[in-house]
């Protein structure tokens, strides 16, 4: 684990972009100061081996006043605490500043003095010239962290030998060996008598059983000041995001991962949920390129890599247009989805009517995601926030949920028989055949009938109430519907089986439904 620190604006998230080789979809890099402000976890591989880098926002220990210095410190404190190696980015160009200083002494006096084996690195970036780069770098050794790597994160210069010289410093553990966390941990659970007895030496180690594990990933997204990052604190039980009441407090996604065992017989034992914290996502006429645009990016990217999208609304300000839009980009991307109202608490005047006027009024200025649940919730006091994990379970079994062909077309057959669809103004009379579904995450139905064209939304929007009153598991997830066009006499001459009378479980030729005749 090597976490990047430095004072503000000296190439630290473009040094963890080249390193973990993300520079596209990774941290976000501008000319601007203080662009970073939590820390984020990326992924990275060097000669076969994996590591983790932490990059953190720009360390600032004079008294001048700033926004969020005081918390970005605090984040970066943090993946100190985690990181194996630090590596310390200086700016080669500008010279040594006495922040550079300031912060070499911090490292020095205090991190050092709690963690001696940490292994910390002067990396000295914008260093592109190979005559003038060590000449640069030469500066840097009077901040008593040894020999200054001349490097540039955005050429990659020197970045290989940079990680050379940290993976040297690593001690390479023996198979079997333990760390001193795991000791720690293992000497703490000992004292409850917890753990097990230790084995002797003479027995051979037993196999370890195999635990299945599944990974969920619930992107949490939202207007500006929403209440995101806090409802992401309170479900992982720390200060994961920097949390305030100025709008745009979040600025990169942040992921979170949290193991739990699941209570849902339809999904795995133990249950890995990977929480996206995302920037907030204003009107695009009100986003401007440069950083918040690539924010706003990262945000949206989010939800098509989701399976579960928590979109959360401010109770005390209601749904806006800007709410529909974000439910209408998570219909639109299949995503399963769960509406979480924050803020409950400060709701003034409830009484027991309120719930259900509340549903009703998102049921009806929501229209894009009326089969979601809502959860009302307050992420300040933890009202209701341990049931967004029980929600997730049931969301991503509807998102999965498949239904045979006999089923679906019950339903279908009762639905037309009881309302057929209309005929269009030329006359023409739609026919409707069959139904099959073909995909799941979201599930998707095909439907066979004479002319799509002649069915309209409206007719739609009544098919897919149908299919949700009559069969259960579709909650929580949209269902994309396919009209395909399928003529009569290829219908019999194919001798379909896929639907057939009531009951029988599809079997029997794929007759048009009464109404066709």
């Amino acid at each position: 684990v090597i976490a990047v620190v430095g004072r503000p604006n000296v190439g630290k998230s473009a040094l963890v972009n080249r390193l973990c080789a993300t520079q596209s979809g990774g941290a976000i890099v501008a000319d601007v100061s203080g662009i970073t402000r939590d820390r984020t976890y990326r992924q990275g591989t060097f000669m076969n081996r994996d590591f983790e880098v932490i990059d953190t926002g720009g360390l600032v220990f004079d008294d001048r006043e700033g926004l969020f210095l005081k918390e970005i410190k605090e984040q970066a404190l943090i993946a100190i605490e985690e990181a194996t190696s630090l590596l310390l980015v200086v700016d080669g160009q500008k010279g040594l500043s006495p922040m550079d200083s300031a912060v070499a002494d911090f490292l020095r006096t205090e991190v050092l003095r709690k963690k001696p084996s940490l292994g910390v690195f002067v990396a000295v970036n914008k260093c592109e010239s190979e005559r003038m780069g060590e000449a640069q770098a030469a500066e840097f050794w009077s901040l008593g962290l040894g020999k200054p790597k001349a490097i540039s994160a955005i050429h990659g210069v020197g970045t290989a030998e940079l990680l050379e010289a940290v993976f040297e410093s690593v001690p390479e553990r023996k198979p079997g060996e333990l760390s001193e966390e795991e000791e720690e941990t293992r000497a703490y659970l000992a004292e409850f008598g917890v753990g097990g007895v230790e084995r002797a030496a003479d027995t051979a180690p037993a196999e370890p059983e195999f635990q299945e594990r599944e990974t969920i990933n619930v992107a949490i997204i939202g207007r500006p000041n929403v209440g995101k990052s806090s409802l992401l604190n309170n479900v992982f039980g720390a200060s994961r995001a920097i949390v305030s009441d100025v709008a745009g407090t979040t600025r990169d996604s942040i992921d979170a991962v949290m193991e739990k065992r699941s209570g849902n017989l339809d999904m795995a034992p133990s249950v890995l949920y990977k929480f996206v914290d995302t920037a907030g996502i204003r009107r695009k006429s009100k986003v401007e390129f440069g950083p918040e645009f690539f924010m706003v990016n990262r945000a949206l990217r989010a939800i098509r890599r989701s399976d579960v999208c928590l979109l959360v609304l401010d109770a005390t300000a209601g749904v806006t247009e800007q709410d529909r839009v974000l439910a209408q980009k998570i219909a639109d991307d299949g995503r399963a989805c769960l509406i979480v109202c924050n803020k409950w608490d400060a709701v003034a005047n409830k009484d027991d009517t309120t719930y259900q006027k509340s549903v009703k009024y998102l049921r009806e200025e929501l229209p894009q995601v009326r089969w979601a649940p809502v959860l009302f919730i307050s992420a300040l006091t933890g009202q209701r926030v341990p049931k967004i994990y029980a929600a997730i379970d049931e969301a991503v079994v509807a998102h999965r949920k498949r239904f045979t062909t006999g089923v679906l077309n019950e339903v279908l057959r009762e639905a037309v028989s009881y309302q057929p669809p209309p005929a269009s103004r030329n006359g023409k009379t739609p026919k409707i055949y069959y139904a099959n579904q073909v995909a799941t995450r979201p599930p998707t139905v095909v439907v066979f009938c004479n002319e799509p064209d002649l069915i309209g939304d409206g007719y739609r929007r009544y098919i897919d109430r149908k299919f949700r009153e009559s069969l259960q598991g579709f909650e929580a997830t949209p269902i994309r519907w396919v009209y395909r066009g399928k003529r009569v006499r290829d219908l019999m001459r194919q001798g379909n089986t896929m639907t057939g009378n009531p009951g029988d479980g599809g079997s029997g030729k794929a007759y048009p439904f009464p109404q066709t005749h």
